[in-house]
């Protein structure tokens, strides 16, 4: 069967830079709760300072984040609107939600913090009540998923037959970039005891996102070759498989395997970082671009279940 003239027989998005830049991010902010959570209550003093870090990061993605969101949207009113209504049957409608929750309660946990640390008064700390941790984990893994949900719900070809491995790798690869990020701050804050923790954290994290990603490969059919082929396929392979994470994954095998020097460790947890959150922005990036692909080949889209 063939469109009109061979032409697409979908509207590709036109979605930039701004949307995976919020998708990443959203990720990010679902990791950072779960390593709150983790965190919390420990007695540890570089488990103490890792809770802080986690939640004073968490809290400043959660405040630049939305501004990402209404730069897509064009206006602010448009976000506004959003919140008027609770469509639960709608990805966006909820994650507009999930976001402006997750921000309440990454706020509420960033005061608590501020206030142990005598920025704020004392008596603030009573405004954000213990529950607000899990609530935030909880929350955070909402925004993780629904980074993948959010795409996975359009008829576009790539996206629909990934309704449950984008939302899946989403989830690990948001997991693993948090623990990058926050093995990344740790280093530079000198606080080296609580790496390996985190490092086991993102090697777990990353070893189901690469099998999500595999089986993806496996049971997505002619639908996911805009991801895996050509242009997309290659940036795919080199910067998030290769360099996101089976390069950081050997990098961090070996800095709990060997014990190096602490300049040279330290170098080496930078570098796994900082190649895991790459990755993890080429992968969001990619299944963008491989979307707008998948889109315009009528043929596929003729092939969709209906």
């Amino acid at each position: 069967m063939n469109s009109y003239y061979d032409r697409p027989l979908l509207k590709g998005p036109h979605w930039g830079s701004n949307v995976v830049t919020y998708l990443f991010l959203g990720g990010i902010m679902g990791g950072l709760g779960l390593i709150s959570l983790l965190s919390d209550d420990r007695p540890e003093p570089e488990m103490k300072k890792l809770r802080k870090t986690s939640r004073y990061t968490a809290f400043a993605l959660a405040a630049i984040n939305p501004p990402i969101l209404i730069s897509h949207l064009g206006r602010p009113e448009r976000f506004l609107n959003m919140l008027r209504i609770v469509k639960l049957k709608s990805p966006m409608s909820l994650g507009v939600w999930g976001l402006v929750l997750y921000s309440g309660a990454a706020g509420a946990n960033a005061l608590r913090e501020l206030a142990d640390d005598g920025v704020v008064p004392k008596i603030l700390r009573n405004v954000a009540p213990s529950a607000t941790v899990p609530i935030q984990a909880l929350l955070g893994a909402f925004m993780a998923g629904y980074t993948g949900v959010l795409i996975s719900a359009t008829a576009i070809p790539l996206w629909a037959a990934g309704k449950r491995h984008i939302p899946a790798f989403s989830v690990c690869s948001g997991a693993a970039s948090a623990s990058a990020l926050a093995t990344l701050l740790s280093t530079l804050q000198g606080n080296h005891e609580v790496i390996p923790r985190l490092e086991r954290l993102e090697m777990a994290a990353s070893a189901l996102e690469i099998a999500f990603i595999a089986d993806f490969r496996k049971r997505g059919g002619l639908a996911t070759a805009p991801l895996f082929e050509g242009r997309v396929g290659k940036r795919l392979r080199n910067y998030t498989i290769l360099g996101g994470i089976v390069i950081p994954f050997a990098l961090n095998a070996i800095g709990g395997a060997v014990k190096l020097p602490k300049a040279v460790d330290a170098l080496r947890s930078i570098a796994a970082s900082t190649l895991t959150l790459i990755g993890g922005y080429v992968l969001r990036e990619s299944l963008i671009e491989a979307g707008k692909i998948s889109a315009n080949d009528p043929q596929v889209a003729f092939r969709q279940p209906s």
